[in-house]
């Protein structure tokens, strides 16, 4: 227990949605047991004691925090998340410029089990901040364990094609199936040593970019598992459908842009692509010599596919990867970003393990390409 004298709090008061005997550490295992995260289960928790759906209910952290941003941009009205009302009505300040220290969450009767989840919550955050898993992943599926059996449809254009059929015809079969290969996610995690005597007055604001950095750094590891993926597929025999070799070894000339950008089989269309540093000064001095080159392009029925830059280990020096990120690639997670949660109640903590299970599964390797420039 905290060594502090717990005093009564909002929390813990006739009314409101929490109700009359407050949170405890339950919260995480309840939470465990139904396979969704904390934040996700005070939602629940929320719209079933108001009998209205919260317009985050079921989300994902990440997707939260896309919703944000999509209604700051479009100028609307953000509501709060039922994490965010709980700390409110605890009066605990975690977010913005001016913000409580750490040792608020510990003051405070049945907020210590708070904690845990504001820790979650930052380091989510810095997941969306630095890799590129967001941008070329078609969507996140959450699973409840740390292996996936996928699915897919073994077939060419010719057997997706429907047919005209006479009467008493049957239809012409495709078939889905289950890939051979089970795809496995793999934990990214790091044992974070912070004593509570040591944090305790720290800002949370301050904390709270620390657990980013955390999570800017598994953002980073498991984009380079995503680039792997999708080089080598995840087992099913599913590398890319496509590579695209220069006119040229070692350079690149205009009808090589072209070609790139054209590379994926109808009715795919590359919009983004990737490389290291060296290989896309080379593409944009290339580009350069467009005249008007957005305009030739498009003049052509060829949309400018959007570059990232990503200059790690994983990709090599004459490689660019291109997607058509509504088809390529599936984003495979648990959803939760797992704290030592009992530790993190407790004030007087030395340590925790933090970790984030995410896996990747090819959904069509023929809306993945290779552009190759040394051959």
């Amino acid at each position: 227990m905290s060594k502090f004298q717990h005093r009564e709090t909002p929390l813990r008061k006739d009314g409101s949605w929490i109700g009359k005997d407050g949170l405890d550490a339950g919260i995480y295992k309840a939470a465990a047991e139904q396979g969704i995260t904390v934040s996700m289960f005070l939602e629940n928790m929320r719209s079933e004691a108001k009998s209205e759906q919260s317009i985050y209910q079921g989300m994902t952290q990440s997707e939260v925090l896309k919703t944000k941003r999509a209604l700051v941009k479009a100028g609307r009205e953000v509501p709060q998340t039922a994490f965010e009302e709980a700390l409110e009505m605890a009066g605990i300040k975690a977010f913005g410029s001016n913000t409580d220290n750490v040792s608020k969450f510990f003051e405070l009767s049945d907020t210590d089990v708070l904690f845990p989840e504001f820790v979650s919550n930052r380091i989510g955050a810095g997941l969306l901040l630095t890799g590129l898993v967001n941008e070329f992943s078609m969507a996140e599926t959450v699973i409840p364990s740390e292996y996936y059996m996928k699915i897919y449809l073994e077939e060419v254009e010719d057997d997706r094609q429907l047919r005209e059929t006479g009467k008493g015809e049957g239809f012409p079969e495709t078939k889905i199936k289950v890939g051979k290969q089970t795809v496995r996610l793999v934990k990214y995690g790091r044992y974070l040593t912070m004593p509570y005597e040591d944090i305790k007055y720290q800002r949370l604001n301050v904390f709270g970019k620390f657990m980013e950095r955390v999570g800017m750094q598994i953002d980073i590891d498991r984009t380079d598992d995503m680039i792997y993926t999708l080089v080598n597929g995840d087992g099913n025999s599913n590398t890319p459908g496509t590579t695209v070799e220069t006119k040229s070894s070692a350079s690149i000339v205009v009808d090589d842009l072209i070609s790139w950008a054209n590379g994926l089989p109808s009715p795919y269309k590359m919009d983004k692509f990737l490389g290291k540093k060296a290989l896309l000064n080379s593409y944009l001095v290339t580009l350069a010599d467009f005249q008007n080159p957005i305009a030739t392009w498009g003049f052509m029925g060829v949309d400018l596919p959007r570059s990232f830059e990503w200059d790690r280990s994983i990709v090599t020096t004459d490689y660019f990867i291109g997607v058509d990120s509504r088809y390529a690639v599936e984003h495979l997670t648990t959803g939760a970003i797992m704290t030592e949660s009992e530790k993190l109640i407790r004030a007087q903590v030395n340590g925790t393990a933090v970790s984030h299970c995410d896996g990747f599964s090819i959904f069509d390797k023929n809306a993945v390409a290779i552009f190759d420039q040394t051959h």
